[in-house]
């Protein structure tokens, strides 16, 4: 990238609540809708969300964050965007469980994968792996920085895709990936030299 190439200012923010957040299931792909929590987060997090004046969001396109984003922009007067690159992690056959039942026997799969942070276990029956979809949302900030030269945009994701970026831009290990995973709504601002880690 030319240093005088101008690009979007980026804040990574997250969809708010579903009814499988609050019962602790994996959700991944599968596409809920949020629910009154969730809708309740919206009304509590706008405040903020209007105060940081931005140009434009971007929206993963599963309901959840699409329709959170879509509130915002809507009552901001802003444009939205859709980037399906933005979607969440798909867990394959883990979708839709909960982590208590999947946490049961710790020497399972996904005890190992998510206690130990072990990359090595593929998702079972998932179309990528945990490096494919790290390469896949660093690709994805890269566009969108591109896309926009000179807006402030508001990126609205997922946490487990959140926290494979955090990864990357912090130079740590796939196996700190649980580790970094950040439950806020509320939008992290990507500074000039993370943003210049993904160009």
């Amino acid at each position: 990238m030319s240093e005088s190439q101008e690009t979007a200012k980026i804040y990574l923010g997250r969809h708010c609540k579903t009814d499988w957040n609050l019962e602790g299931r994996l959700i991944g792909t599968i596409d809920r809708p949020l629910c009154d929590v969730g809708l309740a987060e919206i009304e509590e997090t706008f405040p903020l969300i209007e105060a940081l004046n931005f140009d434009r969001i971007v929206t993963s396109p599963l309901k959840r964050a699409h329709d959170t984003s879509k509130s915002y922009a809507d009552r901001i007067g802003i444009p939205l965007d859709i980037h399906q690159d933005l979607r969440e992690l798909d867990h394959g056959d883990w979708n839709g469980q909960k982590y208590e039942d999947l946490l049961a026997d710790p020497q399972s799969d996904f005890s190992k994968w998510w206690n130990e942070g072990d990359a090595s276990i593929p998702l079972p029956n998932a179309p990528e792996t945990l490096a494919e979809v790290q390469q896949r949302i660093v690709r994805t900030i890269r566009e969108i920085a591109l896309a926009y030269p000179g807006e402030k945009v508001l990126v609205v994701m997922h946490k487990h895709i959140r926290s494979l970026l955090t990864c990357y831009l912090l130079g740590l290990d796939l196996s700190q990936f649980r580790a970094n995973i950040n439950e806020t709504v509320e939008p992290i601002e990507l500074s000039d030299e993370d943003l210049q880690k993904v160009l």
